[in-house]
């Protein structure tokens, strides 16, 4: 165990208290955020899209009651139906005005129009094919719902309709891409009642609705009983919308210009949970131009079809900054805590420290050679008195003992010496040794000196390629020296990065690859010419190319290549091997740092070549980078173009 001094043993203790608080705190910081802040604000806008449905299902249910009313009221006996047209209309037109309805009209039960409440020239044959109309006459009971409604239906009740309908579908960043530039049909709240004779068979229908698109009377009301007109710098806090669709067709979001967003569109992913799946989204969600807490249901038709959405939204960035601002006052506490710790530790330890004066002068007095150095100390804690004592007799014995260690000295001064001078002749020795061994296997393997059998190939050849190791060794830790002295420059000329780089390390590396039958494809453009230090990018280089050959899967293929991209110009090598985990990509790039993977296990390493490589890179002002594959890795170092 390492020792450390008292002052840092009590403030170790008291930063440990601290830390254990600090963590508490934390953790309480992280519940109050995310209990009373976040889930809160997601509960808050789940309950305000159940306070929008019901505004919804109560605006359904008014156009239901409204048609109703007046199916009962105005249209009991067939007579009334047939003898006074002129007055049933003039009757409707007065009804849907009062009962705010956009189209009110009358159709005998096979869907013939008899009576328009609106002042438009219809033909008398005029047929309406409106599923309301059929299931109304099929059940006899009232029906209400959405329904979308053509623009050629829309036409037949007056060109304000078509026009309200018609709208321009808005680029939206985040929406699913869609070629279409313009919606025409529109979206109603719809209801149908039957007129019924004295039998009480169904003689006619009775069809009424309002229109949604461009209709803010729902949205707004919402709005202005949830979130009561409130603001957070400048932009509304809850907003709330109806789609048709993917666009919105009614809404209180405002674009970059202040303007209500009517025809822009919902993102991609609420598009896919609420249009496609049918399931409602409760999450955050990007509105038009900033981030909401939101909430999006599906709207239905009355087969079952979804046809629009109705969403509510709360401002993510109040919430965010409430965060913030909490964690900040949890971070100031802990902050104050720590500098409290340290005041108290200090006070402390000068307390402690303060009989322990003297042992330390004594102490001081001994380490510069005045040995036999004694202390007098009472200070009334026996384990200082007794240190007190152990001290003054390992100064005696130390005066004692200096004359014997001084000759030892001596001695062992001359021995370190001649070890000094050992370890370097050895060296000196060694590398010859080496020079002479790989000169002599590499002039056998190659026949020189005799023909020689396939074993005796075999063997030859694994001692040069653990020679050929050593060298590289070598060779990685005299570019380690200069990197950590400082020494690693980069001198630049204008080469051609693939003749003078690319295809002498290829060349170098063809036997190497062939040995494990990789092929190496180098499809570096040849018109590429940089700025660069050649030895030093020939280093790089050979790192990746042999480190793709090593650690790449027999049989398998290396492709090193080179693009342009915005004034820079990215060299790629990529080799079939185990794809690298996110986790593995922050070792890398580490000195003496190796994967642990079954890829590197079976193979020799320093954990030097990417380093060194990254340095290089670094030393041409470029960056360097991994990105695994699905089959393999590509290593990727980006250089300056000019």
């Amino acid at each position: 165990m390492t020792a450390r001094p008292l002052r840092i043993r009590i403030l170790a203790s008291f930063f440990t208290i601290i830390l254990v608080l600090s963590l508490m705190i934390l953790l309480l910081g992280y519940y109050v955020i995310k209990k009373d802040i976040i889930d809160r604000a997601q509960s808050k806008v789940r309950n305000d899209l159940n306070f929008a449905r019901e505004v919804y299902k109560q605006e359904v249910s008014s156009v239901e009651h409204a048609v109703r009313f007046t199916a009962q009221r105005f249209f009991i006996k067939n007579a009334i139906i047939e003898n006074n047209r002129s007055i049933l209309e003039r009757e409707l037109e007065k009804i849907r005005k009062a009962e705010s309805l956009d189209i009110l009209n009358l159709t005998d039960k096979n869907g013939r129009i008899i009576v328009r409440s609106r002042n438009i020239a219809v033909c008398g044959d005029s047929q309406i094919e409106d599923e309301y109309i059929k299931l109304v006459a099929a059940e006899g009971k009232t029906v209400s719902g959405t329904a979308i409604m053509p623009q050629e239906e829309l036409k037949k009740e007056g060109d304000d309709l078509v026009k309200q309908a018609c709208m321009k579908i808005v680029h939206t960043p985040k929406a699913k891409p869609d070629a279409c530039d313009e919606q025409t049909c529109g979206m109603m709240i719809k209801a149908a009642a039957p007129i019924l004779s004295e039998d009480g068979s169904v003689i006619g229908v009775l069809y009424g609705g309002n229109m949604l698109n461009k209709n803010y009377n729902i949205v707004d009301k919402v709005k202005d009983i949830v979130y009561r007109g409130q603001k957070y710098k400048g932009k509304d806090v809850g907003t709330v919308t109806i789609f048709q669709g993917d666009v919105r067709i009614s809404t209180n979001v405002t674009d970059d210009q202040g303007n209500r967003a009517i025809g822009t569109r919902v993102s991609e992913d609420v598009y896919d949970m609420v249009l496609v799946n049918g399931q409602p989204w409760v999450n955050r969600a990007f509105v038009v131009n900033d981030w909401y807490k939101s909430a999006y249901e599906p709207i239905r038709a009355i087969d079952n079809q979804i046809i629009g959405m109705l969403y509510v939204g709360t401002l993510r960035q109040p919430f965010l900054d409430i965060a913030r601002n909490t964690m900040l006052m949890f971070v100031l506490i802990i902050g104050g805590a720590t500098l409290l710790a340290i005041v108290i530790s200090f006070i402390l330890s000068a307390v402690i420290l303060k009989p322990l004066g003297s042992l330390i002068s004594a102490t001081g007095k001994l380490s510069n050679g005045e040995l036999g150095t004694t202390i007098e100390i009472q200070t009334g804690v026996n384990e200082l008195d007794k240190l007190a004592v152990s001290f003054n007799e390992m100064s005696r014995q130390l005066d004692q003992r200096d004359k014997s260690l001084t000759l030892s000295n001596e001695m062992l001064e001359e021995l370190n010496k001649r070890y000094i001078d050992l370890i370097g002749f050895v060296s000196h020795e060694l590398k010859g040794a080496v020079g002479t061994i790989l000169m002599n296997v590499c002039s056998v393997c190659d026949g020189f000196l005799g023909q020689i059998n396939e074993k005796q190939k075999k063997a030859l050849d694994g001692a040069i390629r653990s020679l050929d190791y050593l060298t590289a060794t070598v060779k990685k830790f005299l570019s380690l020296g200069k990197i950590e002295k400082g020494e690693l420059t980069a001198k630049k000329t204008m080469v051609h990065v693939k003749k003078d780089v690319f295809d002498v390390v290829v060349n170098s590396l063809t036997s190497a690859a062939e040995r494990k039958n990789i092929l190496i494809k180098n499809e570096i453009n040849a018109d590429i010419r940089i700025s660069v230090d050649t030895e030093l990018l020939q280093i790089a280089a050979n790192n990746l190319v042999s480190n793709a050959i090593k650690y790449g899967v027999d049989g398998g293929n290396i492709f090193v290549s080179s693009r342009r991209n915005n004034g820079f110009v990215e060299f790629e090598v990529y080799n079939d091997s185990e794809p690298i985990t996110e986790e593995q990509k922050a070792k890398l790039f580490q000195r003496f740092s190796r994967l642990d993977n079954t890829a590197t296990k079976s193979v020799k390493g320093t954990g030097l070549g990417l380093f060194i490589t990254k340095q290089i890179v670094e030393k041409h002002d470029g960056k360097i980078w991994v990105e695994p594959k699905e089959k393999g890795n590509s290593f990727i170092f980006q250089l300056s173009a000019q």
